[in-house]
């Protein structure tokens, strides 16, 4: 690991000092800072500690009074007894995960208990005399401190900034010695951070299950008097900052001095922009003070454009205490960037702005996981979580359930995306499988103190922009303490919104939307009024993993406008700020190749890493057995087309709401998600598809073509809207232009319409509506393509396409055919397609050579008309099973001689939501997409709960339609045709038979898919 740049405010010390002319070491008076974290540190797991029923001592601790809890090895062994040596920040779980068993299941590698964290420093002879204080960023859960074998810090809040005084413990003739004993007591691996943990008497506020020194450590030597926070506030004018400044007195007396506040650039002292300097008299308790600050050629801080970014505005707050005696100095900065973030509304609609400029969020949501150590993000990696975030076009990063950590917020500062925050384990809900039935004093403060902490260390940063409690609160509605913590909030940091909740009330139906309601409870920048109207934020598992037509079906009626299968508003109220808190949650598999190529470099001991390889293993397999490595080369190949339908419903969802014009929020769910696998990105900031499909829809400017049914039987006649994207200020007369193509290219239709744009504040705009194109007679896709014009000059453009199936006309299937099933759906379609009547199966029909087998109950005659059937399997018939494939699977292993068993048990299996069906290359594919995983052509077969596969072995088998799923490694048989002496039986777990009998113009598809079963069984 590089070694650790310090980002926080200290860090920024040597510039300043070198603006002012002091020597930044070896200065005396004044500051001097030294940063320990890095390599060279020694870990140990003191696996004999005893630690599970200590009492938790919540700030501000007394230390005299604190328990000592040595290392149980003794002082004298710390040394020679460390298991690895290694950079800090570090978890446990980075160098043990494996080694302790943690491949499967994925949270076997958790270790709780006691870890020992051991470094040597030294400190300049000329120094002595100051407060040596030791800064931690962050550490979970527990820390007791020691120096030179004496503690000198505790704390248990977690994740959070704290400090401790070791200037009785150090010396400056020699090496000194710090050990940092670590407990890592609980915490989950997964999104959740709703309940309460027990650890002895203690009720731990929810938390990630990492256990470790999570961020860097800095040694500050500092005068009595010390410059002890800078918090920049920002102004509705936003070149207007105030600077509020904490000045520290650890010397007992009053001290008189000078202030100085000096506004310049970011890291570049030289270019002053503001400075002024006040006298003061510093009392031994300390004081604040308060710089309110006019800078008119201030360069605002903005967003990254799309795809694009340059170094944000940022400026730095740096402040200097002389005493009048020039005996104590001390200095301190602050980066921050001038800009307003706030509500106004227009029309009587409620909208975000950013320096008097409307501003649409596009957000992503982590949930603070990240690869190896789990917990944190090394600056590499939260460099290349901004890159993709630019590469998407996304312009929020919503830090989710779990409080963030300095490096992203660090770029987004620097890359111009804004930042919304949760504390994570603020909700504490009770915890049955403990026996906890709600949170006590301890737990309550626990969760203030850390809200308070978050809140102190990021209200100068320009990215943040919101603060929120809790997530789904569902029906805990806010409280007592819950109005006290938003208080406190709002008196650190006014300049702010803050919301009570992510997402509605459960209580009332979706399709409400109540103008009072605790759960909407929020407060303004620079307001004191709890409000219960004016901000709705609703959140959306959409049933279905991937794109489907419904969700547009014309300009009134289509997905996040109004109500689609009632999961969304009706209708959405322009009054109120619109936020889709969470948009998706369905996922797809990792980008696993690409896992496994970054751990061959880094090694495989951390979080998940060998379970990951385990799962690229076998998906390699996979493809060597089955004989999809023709339709995917590489196992890369095959994940990156399973998550390609998600990033296209998350694509044309972002469009429905960009063009409508009304919300002002769309978050989709999620990102780096250890756990639920719903992420855009993987764990590793990779892209789960081509970042090409979001970024077409996360453009500023851009023709929405709304296709409204694409996927047509040949003949049909499609209908379009035309819509616009329009963030650049478009505007006035000009031309829409759009062409028809049908599936070699030509073009079938051409019309020009004249359009007027808003342009301005209208960001979303409809031009024309049910335009009616020729039918489409050929099978394949047809592309609709539009652009905008003026004056012959292209402004913007768009496209979007159509899949016709032609079901109706093929070369026919066996004639002595039969069929087997309750509810005729079988005949009627092939009556209606083929224009033939199928008989029904006849034990006694001794010419069968294909038998269907549709919707059954065989009653008391299952045994014999298995038998009979599998018989003529053996004899050369083909059986195509379209229902209880499972059950006739079983029949197969007792007629099969094959060992193992071609079925592997285990009935049907239902990934649901979570599942990807995916194909090869395969003559029962004819005249539908192939070597893919199924896209929206496909959607009827997962428009549905009833996404499922059985365990077939590979040995002959011929799989057609594989099932991958985002949460486990296993891939079933959805679609299969396995022999059987001198015939086959086709299997199918998909639902063919409700496509049979639909009259939706997507079943098109199962009616081809069928079709071809019947058409190349021989």
């Amino acid at each position: 690991m590089n070694k650790i740049v310090t980002v926080r405010k200290m860090a920024l010390l040597f510039m300043f000092c070198s603006l002012l002319n002091i020597p930044s070491v070896n200065a005396a008076p004044g500051r001097w800072e030294k940063e320990i974290s890095g390599s060279g540190w020694q870990l140990w797991l003191d696996h004999a500690a005893v630690w599970n029923n200590d009492e938790a001592f919540m700030p501000p601790v007394n230390i005299s009074k604190l328990p000592i809890n040595p290392p149980t090895c003794g002082w004298e062994r710390l040394d020679k007894v460390y298991n690895k040596i290694v950079d800090v920040p570090g978890t446990v779980e980075e160098h043990f995960w494996g080694a302790i068993g943690g491949v499967i299941p994925d949270i076997g590698g958790d270790y709780h208990g006691v870890s020992w964290w051991s470094n040597k420093f030294t400190l300049d002879p000329d120094i002595r005399g100051k407060r040596i204080i030791i800064y931690f960023e962050s550490v979970n859960l527990r820390a007791e401190v020691f120096v030179n074998k004496q503690l000198v810090g505790y704390d248990v809040i977690g994740n959070s900034q704290f400090e401790v005084d070791a200037t009785n413990a150090v010396t400056f003739d020699g090496e000194n010695r710090i050990d940092v004993r670590i407990t890592d007591v609980c915490g989950s691996f997964s999104y959740q951070d709703n309940i309460l943990y027990r650890w002895g008497e203690n009720l731990v506020p929810g938390v990630h299950g990492f256990g470790g020194i999570t961020g860097p450590v800095i040694i500050k030597a500092t005068d009595a008097v010390h410059v002890d926070d800078i918090y920049v506030q920002n102004k509705p004018n936003p070149r207007k900052v105030e600077a509020f400044i904490t000045l520290g007195n650890s010397s007992g007396n009053t001290n008189n001095g000078k202030v100085t506040l000096v506004i310049h650039e970011w890291k570049n002292p030289s270019q002053v922009l503001w400075e002024k300097t006040v006298s003061t008299s510093v009392p031994r308790e300390g004081k604040k003070l308060s710089f309110k600050v006019n800078a008119p050629k201030a360069k605002l801080w903005e967003l990254a454009g799309h795809r694009t970014w340059k170094q944000a505005n940022l400026y730095e707050a740096s402040v200097r205490f002389t005493s009048d005696d020039g005996e104590i100095i001390d200095t301190y900065s602050q980066r921050f960037g001038f800009r307003w973030f706030g509500l106004g509304e227009k029309n009587g609609d409620q909208r975000f702005y950013l320096n008097g400029k409307r501003v649409f969020i596009m957000a992503a949501m982590t949930r603070g996981f990240w690869p190896k150590n789990g917990i944190f993000a090394t600056p590499e990696m939260a460099k290349r979580e901004m890159d993709v975030l630019i590469d998407l076009g996304y312009n929020m990063m919503l830090l989710h359930r779990a409080i963030g950590q300095p490096p992203v917020m660090d770029y987004s500062d620097r890359m111009g995306i804004l930042t919304y925050e949760e504390p994570g384990g603020y909700r504490i809900m009770p915890n049955k499988a403990d026996n906890i039935n709600g949170p006590d004093d301890r737990a309550r403060f626990w969760r203030k103190e850390k809200l308070r902490r978050m809140v102190i260390r990021d209200r100068s940063l320009p990215s943040m922009v919101i603060y929120n409690l809790k997530n789904e609160a569902r029906k805990d509605y806010p409280n007592e303490h819950d109005y006290d913590c938003m208080r406190m909030v709002h008196e650190l940091d006014p300049s702010r919104i803050f919301t009570y909740n992510s997402d509605r009330n459960v209580d009332h139906p979706s399709i409400e939307n109540h103008s009072e309601d605790p759960q909407k409870l929020w407060m303004k920048p620079f307001d004191d009024t709890f409000y219960y109207h004016g901000w709705w934020d609703q959140h959306h598992w959409f049933p279905f993993a991937g794109y489907i037509d419904e969700n547009y079906n014309n300009p009134a009626f289509y997905l996040r406008y109004n109500i689609v299968r009632g999961d969304s508003l009706h209708p959405i109220l322009k009054d109120e700020i619109i936020f889709w808190g969470e948009e998706g949650a369905f996922g797809t598999m990792v980008r696993l190749e690409k896992i496994k190529k970054e751990l061959e470099v880094t090694g495989a001991t951390g979080f998940r890493e060998l379970e990951h390889i385990d799962w690229f293993n076998t998906y390699n397999t996979f493809l060597d057995k089955s004989g999809f490595r023709s339709a995917y080369p590489t196992v890369d190949d095959l994940t990156m087309s399973l998550g390609r339908n998600m990033h296209y419903f998350h694509g044309r969802n972002i469009e429905n709401i960009r063009m409508g014009n009304i919300s002002d929020a769309y978050n989709l769910n999620g990102w780096g998600s250890a756990s639920t696998r719903s992420d855009i990105v993987d764990i590793y900031r990779y892209p789960t598809a081509d970042p090409s499909i979001l970024r077409h829809y996360t453009q500023p400017l851009y023709i929405a073509v709304k296709i409204r049914d694409k996927v047509l039987p040949t003949g049909s006649i499609p209908v379009v809207d035309f819509w616009i994207v329009n963030e650049n200020n478009l505007n006035g007369k000009n031309t829409l232009e759009i062409e028809f193509n049908d599936p070699v290219g030509k073009t079938i239709y051409t019309k020009k319409f004249t359009v007027s744009i808003k342009g301005g504040e209208e960001f979303g705009q409809l031009l024309v509506e049910t335009v009616t194109l020729p039918p489409v007679e050929k099978p394949g896709h047809y592309m609709v393509n539009a652009r905008i014009t003026k004056n012959g000059v292209e402004k913007a453009n768009g496209f979007d396409d159509i899949f016709a199936v032609d079901y109706l006309s093929a070369p026919g299937f066996p004639e002595n055919c039969a069929v087997i099933e309750t509810d005729n759906t079988i005949k009627e379609l092939l009556k209606a397609a083929r224009g033939i009547t199928v008989p029904d199966y006849d034990l006694n029909d001794s010419g069968l050579d294909l038998i269907i087998v549709g919707t059954h109950d065989f009653g008391d005659k299952g045994e014999e008309i298995y038998r009979d059937v599998l018989k003529r399997v053996v004899n050369g018939a083909t059986v195509i099973v379209l229902e209880h494939a499972d059950l006739w699977a079983e029949q197969l292993n007792d007629v099969s001689r094959s060992k193992p068993f071609t079925y592997q048990g285990g009935g049907i299996i239902r990934f649901g939501q979570r599942g990807r069906y995916f194909v090869g290359k395969s003559s029962f594919l004819g005249g539908l997409p192939d070597a893919q995983s199924m896209n929206w052509e496909y959607q009827f077969f997962y428009n549905t709960r009833d996404v499922q596969g059985i365990r077939l072995h590979h040995w002959g088998t011929e799989t057609i339609v594989a099932l991958g799923g985002q949460h486990t490694k296993e891939i079933l048989n959805a679609l299969s045709r396995v022999q059987l002496g001198k015939g086959h039986i086709i299997l199918s777990t998909m639902n063919i038979l409700p496509g049979l009998a639909s009259k939706r113009p997507q079943a098109a598809v199962p009616k081809k898919l069928f079709l071809n079963l019947l058409e190349h069984s021989e």
